[in-house]
């Protein structure tokens, strides 16, 4: 996007400007720049926040929270800052795991890993570099097909209650997405999740049929009481206009034993 329309878009949209004073000079609490999108990712924000809340709700004193598809360690980064500005203001410690190939991404399957939007190779990550800059989150390389089944085992995480899926191929999505396959203590009962490509650009034209929307919907025809759901209603709820609404799912464990837990108020109002 080049000056002259992001200028024109401050002016039509006076709240940008706004929102840009609020995430430069971080004014405010944290639900009030979440509020006005002021952080880099608030997608990322939304997500690990109301997952803090439940786990501490809920009387966790840990949760985790994953990132598929590090690449450059941008997104990984920006969870470390948020988890420390969240521990500073919720009595709850957040773990952070990031997965990646580190070689780019794999010779695609077929038309499901939509080859005409991504291409072999793309995202190679420096590992040494990505290292080098991450102060508290465990990296963990290889295919997700060999490292998602021996996380849990291997690393006993906190209940996991934020995922961020950035995978681009249906396939490496669906390998993701087997790391919901483990017993329901490693687990919120309502895991929120954010999946980086079920919206593009006019060239991309994601659809149900292939990428990870296709994963999202087999992974729901497979599991009874496993569901990938989007937050009804998200988009009207915030109160700028919510470019990254569609992007935000809850995967609901409907047979976990604190789905039914109360975490709204202290005393019942009616």
């Amino acid at each position: 996007m080049n000056r002259t329309v992001q200028m024109v878009r401050a002016l039509a949209r006076p709240e940008r400007i706004f929102k840009a004073v609020l995430k430069r000079f971080k004014l405010g609490s944290f639900e009030f720049r979440l509020d006005f999108d002021a952080f880099p990712r608030p997608w990322y924000a939304y997500c690990l926040w109301h997952a803090a809340q439940m786990g501490h709700r809920l009387g966790l004193a840990k949760i985790s929270g994953i990132e598929f598809g590090v690449a450059g360690g941008s997104g990984l980064l920006e969870l470390e800052n948020l988890a420390e500005e969240i521990e500073r203001i919720l009595p709850i410690k957040i773990e952070l795991y990031g997965f990646d190939l580190g070689t780019g991404l794999p010779m695609h399957s077929d038309y499901r890993d939509v080859p005409y939007i991504w291409r072999r190779g793309a995202f190679k990550m420096d590992e040494a570099a990505v290292r080098r800059k991450l102060r508290r989150s465990a990296l963990l390389i290889g295919n997700v097909r060999d490292t998602v089944p021996e996380f849990i085992a291997q690393h006993q995480p906190a209940p996991i209650g934020f995922v961020s899926l950035d995978m681009d191929y249906y396939s490496s999505t669906r390998d993701a997405l087997n790391l919901f396959e483990g017993l329901d203590q490693f687990f919120l009962p309502r895991v929120f999740c954010y999946f980086d490509d079920v919206v593009g650009c006019d060239s991309q034209l994601h659809s149900e049929f292939a990428g990870e929307l296709l994963a999202i919907r087999e992974f729901n025809d497979a599991h009874a009481k496993l569901k990938l759901s989007t937050i009804y209603g998200f988009a009207s709820k915030r109160p700028l206009e919510c470019v990254w609404a569609d992007t935000i799912y809850v995967l609901h464990r409907f047979e976990h034993e604190r789905y039914n837990t109360y975490i709204g108020a202290s005393e019942a109002t009616g």
